[in-house]
């Protein structure tokens, strides 16, 4: 347990790291860029992810398992290695000269042509091997090295609506200095071995049983963009990813265990251990969900103070938007959870599969039919309606398959401790302006009284935990 224990504090790192930055660098861009700006990034980005897609394949869960399974052996380590980043690499470069052709034709071509940087960093992904062997410190300081960089120049280069693309060529260099600085930790665990073309092939039908769902997961989170910038306008694109980005970075942040768990999931469900596999998401989920419940709340009391003096001004329309987001905030969490700590590990890719084509069809579904009548609020409702069906189909084949039971009597005392928290938080600074002060102090007096309240009603898992460790450390 000690090396998922510093798997996670390295990944935590890495995710607080992503969680902080952006609240220096969100405001800039938002405010350089302005609602139009930030939604020609985030449209043309939306294409550039599909090809992303198609160069990914499946092989960040495939190749992670893979890897997982074969580590305990140098030669196999090597030759699996190998055999799916040669078709990884392959594929990649097919999606990339495709991606070239197609864009050449639209009016954002120059944009286009600066967001293929994503496309080339994915040539040379192998984030899947260092996950697959459980050394999250590479992967999570190679990433770390890209986002420090990405933050200084735009600190530096970002200051009008003129440099759009300068921002763009920015996020690109992130990512492509994030994969390339991970071949230089390679050597440690592998030896070079010539793979055959037969090898090589035998890894594409099980690595396309995951592309799947990468498919239906892309329409349902990335189609809302591309199709309001088609149907819409670049202002709605840029309501609409600021909207949701603030959820997006709480969610990665807790989702952070789910990602540290998975190797290790694989390999308990390699030794048939399957009492361990249920006994360590048991405990995950329900710290899960102590979390999330109270920053679901946390985003709704802050938001009317916080959207002003963050975003600016021009945004100050999402004030309206982000709270019917803020749900998800919980459901996405727990979906992930049972996804990549039990469909994954124990290999049911049916059910996982399934979750997310739900989740595509309701998406693709809910857009076509609201966002020519309500804009963005139909990407919203497709949104939320898509997570709830990807959450509520794992969960379903999930309780089924092991009879797990929610800690209910938690879950209502972590609710009510979250309203408590909410309307105390919100009635002390009621009258008070839109700052970053404001906020700060919303926070404070946010985590405070949750943390009280779940102490007093003991339900809080923390206190436990410390008070355990007091326990044996004295005996």
């Amino acid at each position: 347990m000690n090396k998922t224990l510093s798997n996670f504090i390295y990944q935590s790192i890495f995710q607080i790291t992503k969680l902080l930055l952006p609240f220096i660098t969100i405001p800039i861009v938002s405010k350089a860029l302005g609602p139009s700006g930030v939604g020609v990034y985030n449209y043309t980005n939306s294409i550039a992810q599909y090809f992303v897609l198609v160069a990914g394949l499946g092989i960040g869960i495939y190749g992670n398992r893979q890897i997982a399974i074969n580590r305990d052996s140098e030669l196999k380590l090597s030759k699996t290695f190998w055999e799916i980043f040669l078709m990884s690499f392959i594929i990649s470069v097919v999606s990339l000269l495709t991606y070239f052709v197609v864009v050449s034709f639209s009016e954002d071509r120059v944009y286009f042509y600066y967001q293929s940087l994503i496309i080339i960093g994915a040539v040379f992904d192998i984030s899947w091997f260092f996950m697959g062997v459980e050394d999250f410190k590479k992967s999570s300081l190679s990433s770390l090295g890209g986002q420090l960089i990405s933050f200084i120049l735009i600190v530096l280069f970002v200051k009008d609506k003129d440099d759009l693309g300068i921002y763009i060529l920015i996020q690109g260099i992130n990512i492509l200095f994030s994969q390339l600085i991970m071949w230089a930790f390679i050597k440690k665990y592998i030896t070079f071995i010539r793979a055959s073309f037969k090898s090589v092939l035998k890894h594409f039908f099980p690595a396309l049983q995951y592309f799947i769902p990468k498919i239906a997961i892309i329409l349902y989170t990335n189609l809302n963009k591309t199709l309001l910038g088609w149907l819409d306008t670049s202002e709605a694109v840029g309501f609409y990813s600021n909207t949701v980005q603030i959820n997006g970075i709480l969610v990665t942040l807790i989702t952070t265990l789910d990602l540290v768990l998975l190797p290790k999931m694989s390999n308990l469900f390699s030794q048939r251990r399957i009492n361990e596999i249920l006994k360590v998401l048991k405990y995950s989920i329900h710290l899960q969900l102590f979390f999330s419940i109270p920053l679901a709340f946390g985003l709704l009391t802050i938001a009317p103070k916080f959207v002003p003096w963050f975003f600016g001004t021009r945004f100050e329309f999402i004030t309206k938007t982000i709270p019917l987001v803020a749900p998800l905030i919980v459901v996405i969490p727990l979906g992930i959870a049972v996804g990549r700590q039990y469909l994954v590990p124990m290999n049911r890719v049916k059910v996982y599969n399934m979750a997310v084509i739900n989740g595509a069809v309701v998406s693709i579904v809910t857009n076509f039919a609201l966002i020519p009548i309500v804009g963005i609020y139909g990407a919203i409702t497709a949104t939320i309606l898509a997570e709830l069906f990807v959450t509520i189909t794992r969960m379903y084949a999930f309780i089924r398959e092991t009879h797990f039971k929610f800690n209910i009597p938690m879950i209502l005392k972590c609710i009510a401790s979250g309203v408590i928290m909410y309307l105390v938080t919100s009635w002390v600074t009621l009258s008070w302006t839109a700052s970053i002060k404001t906020t700060m102090v919303q926070v404070i007096i946010g985590i405070v009284i949750y943390m009280i309240l779940m102490t007093v009603l003991k339900a809080n898992p923390l206190y436990e935990l410390i008070k355990s460790r007091g326990k044996s450390f004295i005996n």
